[in-house]
């Protein structure tokens, strides 16, 4: 039986642009005469993140990660900008981001007989600042900050069961990515569902369910009962 829902935040409850950011450092970068080849520049923009969000011994939260990250390649170009006011300029409007519409419909149905929690890669500030504006109801929200680990660490779901009390068939975990959402708590034997809202393909990694709205959960949820 199920007894808590856990969703993912950024590209399940609330609306994202893939790859804003890193495009607007490139057009900082542009701006100083320096061409950038954009096909790998974003291909390095990720695997820094990727690997600075893997399991290591010194836990960096996503602000850090971003700063760090846009200083090395204004080094690289010899970029004259601040790297950390531009990485807090562009968190600033990630605490503006908005739900989807089917955000708070699907969570007012779904609160009145589940516990409804967050897991997010990302920092308290932001998650707080989204959840506030929206006017999202939730029991708890859980960030990589607070938790000291990133999706798909086990470490990042482990915690949550624990903190609550769950055991994984217990939980049904929603989310965007394949990878964070889907393959890492599936090594848990938590249950999956795929939100899929750019009719993108499944690859290698097979969610229990695949639903384009979160409206659809209820029905999915009719399975564990």
């Amino acid at each position: 039986m199920i007894k808590a829902i856990i969703f993912d935040a950024f590209g399940t409850l609330f609306k994202v642009t893939g790859g804003a950011s890193a495009r607007t450092i490139i057009s900082h970068i542009e701006k100083a005469g320096v061409a950038v080849d954009e096909s790998a520049f974003l291909k390095e923009w990720k695997s820094f993140y990727k690997e600075k969000t893997s399991d290591t011994e010194t836990f960096l939260t996503e602000r850090e990660i971003f700063i760090s990250r846009i200083k090395m390649f204004y080094d690289r170009y010899g970029v004259m900008r601040s790297a950390k006011k531009d990485a807090d300029y562009l968190l600033c409007e990630a605490h503006q981001r908005k739900v989807y519409e089917d955000t708070l419909p699907a969570l007012e149905n779904l609160k009145k007989n589940y516990l409804l929690f967050v897991g997010s890669n990302t920092d308290n500030s932001v998650l707080d600042s989204v959840i506030h504006l929206n006017g999202v109801k939730i029991h708890k929200a859980y960030t990589s900050e607070n938790l000291k680990c990133y999706k798909p660490s086990l470490r990042f779901y482990k915690q949550i069961l624990e903190e609550n009390g769950l055991a994984p068939d217990e939980v049904f975990f929603v989310g965007d990515s394949l990878t964070d959402d889907i393959w890492g708590p599936k090594q848990c034997g938590i249950n999956t569902c795929w939100i899929n809202r750019t009719n993108a393909d499944a690859e290698k990694h097979t969610p229990d369910f695949t639903i384009e709205t979160l409206l659809e959960i209820e029905q999915c949820l009719k399975t564990y009962k």
